[in-house]
Order: structure tokens, then C-alpha cells, then sequence
């Protein structure tokens, strides 16, 4: 006859020889090779937003404004700025392909399912932690080794 007494009674773990192996704890520091990826895309698309709004010859201003000149006015900054036509057409549908680009990849970034698990074991100052490791991993040389 068995015995009922619950002290006696194996736990499974104790008589399971072919156990799991102990899970690993998450790290929230353990980024995907594809979002590593998604991030240095989001790196460049934001790289060729800010050449454009830098690059030499764009108008200071989108749209045409007859400029200033305060210097002579004892103002404590004195400032001038020669009038403009604005941007083009090109260079305002240049900008928004850019802003578009940049705001997609920021969602596939920021939407991406390891965020889920980071938000679920982790704590919020842990999360911010993790995205900000995020935008350092993405910096370094990607270990194709590892990522296969």
C-alpha cells in the first residue's frame, strides 16, 4: 500500500533524471541580431535626415522670409539673416521621405516583441537601461558568428 504521507511522496524534479535544464534568467542586455539591425537602420535613416537639414545650400528657412538684420540695436545677441525663397519642392518632399523613413524604422525599433519581455521581467529604469544599451550595441561590429 502507498503511503499517503506528502513528505514521502518524491517531487517530480527528484525522480526526474532527464529535468530541463535550469532556465537562464532573462537578460534584457541580450538584444536580437535583428534588432541590433533595425537600430543601426534607424541610426541611418536619422544620419541622412540630419545631412540634409546640414548640408550646404538648403535655405535657412522652409519657407521664404524677407530676413533680419538687429545688429546696431545694443541687443545683448545681435543677429542677421539674408532673406530666402525657401526650399524647393524637391527639398521639401526630400525632407519628408527622410522624417518618414526615420519615423518607421523608430516604430519597428520601438515595437519590436523583445521589448515585451524587457517591459514584463524587467523594471521601468531597467528598461531604460536596456534601450539605451540597445543604441551602444548597435555601434559595435555585429558577431555574424553569433547571430547565425
Amino acid at each position: 500500500m502507498a503511503s499517503t504521507n506528502p513528505e514521502s511522496q518524491p517531487t517530480p524534479d527528484q525522480n526526474d533524471d532527464a529535468a530541463a535544464p535550469e532556465a537562464k534568467p532573462f537578460n534584457p542586455l541580450h538584444f536580437p541580431a535583428d534588432l541590433v539591425m533595425k537600430q543601426r537602420a534607424l541610426d541611418a535613416a536619422y544620419t541622412a535626415l540630419h545631412a540634409f537639414t546640414t548640408a550646404p545650400g538648403l535655405p535657412w528657412a522652409v519657407e521664404p522670409h524677407d530676413g533680419w538684420d538687429d545688429s546696431g540695436t545694443g541687443l545683448w545677441r545681435e543677429t542677421s539673416r539674408q532673406g530666402t525663397t525657401g526650399w524647393t519642392d524637391e527639398q521639401r518632399s526630400e525632407y519628408a521621405r527622410l522624417w518618414a523613413e526615420v519615423r518607421q524604422r523608430a516604430i519597428e525599433v520601438s515595437c519590436a516583441p523583445h521589448w515585451e519581455a524587457v517591459r514584463k521581467n524587467c523594471s521601468p529604469e531597467k528598461v531604460v537601461e536596456a534601450r539605451q544599451a540597445l543604441k551602444q550595441a548597435a555601434l559595435k561590429p555585429l558577431d555574424v558568428a553569433k547571430a547565425a
